[in-house]
């Protein structure tokens, strides 16, 4: 079954996308608005890297840690989209199968994956994705 899907039956085609230039403040809303913990980061529809609900996560916790301002304009100032984010994030393409996925997601090391065509944003993989084709692959019979 997993070499028989391919990539493009089961990502997100219409996602949220961020760009170096969003700030603290957008970047949250985008995840609590879109209730997406994983926010490709592109320009030009070329994707860049990849951040995560737990990056921001980080972000705020070594803010906390070190002691430093932690209201909105010390935040807004702070923040760099392309200090937090993952660059050069795995991808796979629309063609890759779901078992290419499967191994990918496997290793543990991150919950996502970005789908491009030359370079360009497509759409994302997540666990939520897997899970989804699961339920309707055991409902198939």
């Amino acid at each position: 079954m997993a070499n028989t899907i391919h990539v493009s039956q089961i990502m997100t085609p219409n996602i949220v996308v961020a760009n170096l230039h969003n700030k603290f403040s957008q970047v949250m809303e985008f995840f609590t608005e879109h209730k997406i913990q994983h926010l490709p980061v592109a320009m030009d529809d070329k994707l860049l890297g990849i951040l995560s609900i737990n990056d921001m996560a980080t972000f705020l916790y070594k803010r906390s840690k070190n002691n430093e301002a932690m209201d909105t304009d010390s935040l807004e100032t702070a923040f760099r989209i392309e200090n937090v984010m993952t660059h050069n994030p795995t991808t796979v393409g629309t063609s890759d199968t779901l078992e290419n996925v499967l191994e990918i997601l496997a290793e543990g090391k991150f919950q996502a994956i970005p789908v491009v065509k030359d370079g360009l944003i497509q759409g994302i993989v997540t666990n939520k994705d897997i899970v989804r084709i699961y339920k309707w692959q055991l409902e198939k019979g």
